[in-house]
């Protein structure tokens, strides 16, 4: 009976856990740098497998974020919605998506209300997923309730990462850096 049970459990826990995402079919290319980048929509998925992303599950691993604080944000992820324009080749992003993709995990936040895309030095991508965005920074994170921008997060922290997305999605002030 205990066999049955332990089995039973077994299988409702595999059958009930959300399938891990597949990386998308990205673009790598030479960037004018020489550089050989990711370019196009990407996912979580081409961040950690990715040849050319060597450095993101390192910074992941290392990085450490305020767990109790990321969960207590969950209940403003409602209906969030997210797009994340970043440079594989990008210093800037190569600091702050680990950290921001750690806070997701730790809010239980939905990869499929989450788009991202990988830019060219010139901040352009193939399919101009940027049009109409005003994308001069990266990292740039906006994010979207109901379909309308909230806010965004443009390049580096104001205060730290983790009080600046906080900020965002609790609809408190904030400004990002680079606002006029």
């Amino acid at each position: 009976m205990k066999k049955i049970l332990f089995f039973s459990c077994f299988i409702l826990i595999a059958c009930s856990s959300k399938p891990q995402q597949k990386p998308l079919e990205a673009q790598e290319i030479q960037a004018t740098s020489g550089e050989i980048i990711l370019l196009g929509k990407i996912n979580l998925a081409n961040l950690q497998t990715s040849s050319v992303t060597p450095w993101f599950n390192k910074a992941f691993d290392q990085v450490a974020i305020d767990n109790q604080k990321a969960k207590d944000l969950k209940p403003f992820t409602k209906d969030l919605k997210i797009k994340v324009f970043m440079g594989s080749w990008c210093s800037d992003s190569k600091r702050e998506l680990p950290p921001f993709f750690k806070m997701l995990a730790a809010m239980d936040f939905d990869q499929d209300h989450l788009e991202m895309f990988a830019m060219s030095e010139e901040k352009t991508t193939p399919s101009n997923f940027e049009k109409g965005l005003e994308i001069y920074k990266i990292p740039t994170i906006i994010f979207f309730k109901n379909g309308e921008e909230i806010n965004r997060f443009v390049e580096l922290p104001v205060t730290t990462l983790e009080s600046d997305i906080q900020k965002i999605i609790t609809g408190a002030a904030y400004t990002h850096s680079y606002a006029f």
